[in-house]
């Protein structure tokens, strides 16, 4: 079984996973779980439900209920093996590995993508599709494009996903095109997909710009009710990224969801997952993510209140341990 992140790079990393390691198993043997990290421990167990015998985990930020449940299962499977590129994994990684009875591998390293991490320290031998799509996935991370090829193939998987995240119907699809070396941006479903979502985003960076409030000029705090946060579900996280590029400047988007708020940054420097964490602990909340881009989801709370603690927290981390050192 494998359980990978429903997002573009997490379907590239469940490609090349199951091409290099599991390719006389596909399709028949393997199955495939597509989850978001927030509930990723709730989606392993139920995929357990079935009679499994390895479990593979990848593009999965760690957290004390996923890591509780990789310990809980690992004993009565013949092997596990956790890839992830997230920052906020690695603090969980020695717990993992000493708890465990030894049939557990953990390739936990800060780089773009998963996928780029599953060529770099899996040791495969990517073909020219294969490295293709690692660009690609680098470039859904946040990567700078290397052509505009690779950049028009990112965006049009990137917002087909995420026109509905929840699809996970279509993740399936998407992969099995690419298990297939099928052109994805001819394909008339993910057309129709990307088209839509690409409208949709428009009028999302539209609502965020007008919601937007500068802080001291060095970060735009934005805002997006509950019935906001209903239409442009999925675009979110994409959105913030571009509202970043837009302004050349910090963005934290503080949105109301059914019965939580979620808080989303994007910063031009490695500033993000601390500024989240620290969100986390103050709002006595959860965060998770990457230097640059992350996010905290806290309890109901008025978003004016919610505002105000980033402000505090922005200020607080305003400043990195390095840049202080720079400026001293």
């Amino acid at each position: 079984m494998v359980v990978t992140h429903g997002d573009c790079d997490g379907i590239i990393s469940a490609y090349l996973y199951i091409k290099h390691f599991m390719k006389d198993m596909w399709p028949s043997h393997v199955t495939v779980v597509f989850t978001q990290p927030w509930r990723a421990n709730l989606d392993l167990v139920r995929g357990l439900q079935k009679v499994v015998e390895e479990v593979v985990l990848l593009d999965l930020a760690l957290s004390s209920e996923l890591v509780k449940e990789i310990l809980s299962m690992s004993g009565s499977l013949r092997r596990v093996a956790v890839v992830d590129h997230h920052v906020s994994s690695l603090e969980f990684v020695g717990q993992v590995l000493s708890s465990t009875s030894g049939n557990v591998r953990v390739v936990c390293e800060r780089t773009q993508s998963c996928p780029r991490l599953i060529v770099n320290s899996l040791r495969i031998s990517p073909n020219p599709y294969e490295r293709l799509l690692v660009d690609v996935a680098d470039v859904c991370e946040g990567g700078e494009a290397s052509s505009l090829d690779v950049a028009r193939i990112a965006d049009v998987i990137k917002l087909s996903i995420a026109r509905d995240p929840g699809d996970y119907d279509f993740m399936n699809y998407l992969l099995n095109l690419i298990m297939r070396n099928k052109d994805v941006e001819t394909d008339e479903l993910v057309n129709r997909r990307y088209r839509t979502a690409k409208f949709l985003l428009s009028r999302l960076l539209k609502q965020l710009g007008e919601n937007a409030l500068s802080y001291r000029n060095v970060v735009k705090i934005t805002t997006l009710t509950l019935p906001e946060s209903r239409i442009f579900a999925g675009l979110l996280g994409v959105g913030t990224t571009e509202l970043a590029r837009m302004y050349k400047s910090d963005v934290v988007l503080v949105r109301k969801e059914e019965d939580k708020v979620v808080v989303t940054v994007r910063t031009l420097t490695d500033k993000a997952l601390r500024i989240c964490r620290e969100i986390a602990r103050v709002g006595r909340g959860r965060f998770g993510g990457h230097a640059e881009a992350a996010s905290a989801t806290l309890p109901e709370l008025d978003l004016q209140k919610v505002a105000d603690l980033i402000v505090d927290v922005m200020h607080s981390v305003r400043e990195s341990p390095i840049q202080r050192k720079s400026n001293a």
